[in-house]
């Protein structure tokens, strides 16, 4: 079997080639640059220079492969715009590609997000079947890449995975909480918050799963660790995996509004997107972010199997092995 994967350099993209190889795949990777492979350094990947955003490539990527794994997007953006030419634009791209080859590839799986969604209401987590309300233009795209692959879904078959928030070896994102815990402190609001999260190797083997397994085109799949989980016990589970006691800030969402407003002032200046900017701030304001993953587990037969406790040990232990702590 011969899969192509999108974004194999980045966070989810890599683990996701790396656990495909051990599954025996053939691995093709559209990547911009062949010379910096990143994370793909040393493995048995055949290599196709092109680009999603631009259409290039493409003909090359998709031809003879079975599967087709598009991992490759955009978290953050300097401007809004960016999100929907890299996320929806890109998809659409690669789609086109794929229906030229729709003999041959047996499913396109589309790894989309939870912020496609939006966010849950108290008590009442987000279903695959409710109406999709996101909150920020991240969010916006990826639906209207969701959008995209639905509008062939006749010729190709289709699957999309929603993940929820993602951590793990290689994030960038949530080193920035291991940083902030080791240095003695860790987040809180005033008022209850909830989370889905889940690491990225449940991540990766449900996407393997909605490959492989009989699903109905147009398919979507919420993927979590079960457990909900709030900032408290996030920052504790850091904490116990970092080896250190640290005491709980209290942030108010107005101050880190205040904060997001002149990250992105800067990040006018340098051209690099913020980590924090008023489109995280969108959706940082919703209390929920739960997510249902009965369909997952029915229709996949996947249930994540590491919590926050195990995946916060191995993610530290990795960011100490490499340095970055």
């Amino acid at each position: 079997m011969k899969a192509l994967v999108t974004g194999g350099t980045g966070f989810i993209g890599s683990h996701l080639v790396e656990a495909l190889l051990k599954k025996g795949f053939e691995v093709r990777c559209l990547v911009r640059d062949p010379g910096q492979l990143k994370w793909l350094a040393g493995l048995d990947v055949e290599t196709v220079q092109g680009d999603t955003e631009a259409a290039a490539g493409l003909s090359a990527a998709v031809a003879g492969v079975d599967y087709i794994f598009h991992a490759a997007g955009i978290t953050k953006a300097a401007k809004a715009r960016d999100y929907y030419r890299i996320n929806a634009q890109g998809t659409e791209n690669l789609l086109d590609a794929a229906l030229r080859e729709a003999r041959q590839v047996r499913k396109f799986v589309l790894v989309s997000s939870q912020a496609a969604a939006g966010p849950s209401s108290e008590g009442i987590p987000r279903r695959e079947e409710d109406d999709p309300a996101p909150v920020s233009d991240y969010g916006r795209s990826k639906l209207l890449a969701e959008r995209h692959a639905l509008a062939v879904k006749g010729d190709l078959n289709i699957a999309i995975v929603r993940p929820s928030s993602v951590y793990g070896p290689r994030d960038r994102d949530i080193f920035v909480f291991f940083g902030m815990v080791r240095k003695g402190f860790r987040t809180a609001f005033f008022e209850k918050r909830q989370l889905s999260v889940c690491f990225v190797s449940d991540i990766v083997e449900g996407t393997i799963r909605a490959a492989l397994e009989d699903t109905k085109s147009g398919d979507a799949f919420f993927m979590a660790y079960p457990d909900v989980l709030d900032w408290d016990s996030i920052g504790e589970a850091i904490a116990c995996a970092l080896g250190v006691k640290a005491r709980r800030l209290v942030i108010p969402v107005p101050l880190m509004g205040a904060v997001a407003l002149c990250a992105e002032a800067l990040s006018a200046l340098s051209g690099k997107p913020a980590l924090l900017n008023r489109q995280k701030m969108a959706e940082i304001r919703q209390r929920f972010w739960v997510v249902d993953t009965k369909k997952a587990e029915e229709v996949l037969k996947f249930r994540a199997r590491v919590d926050f406790q195990a995946g916060a040990k191995i993610t530290a232990e990795w960011y100490r092995l490499h340095g970055w702590l």
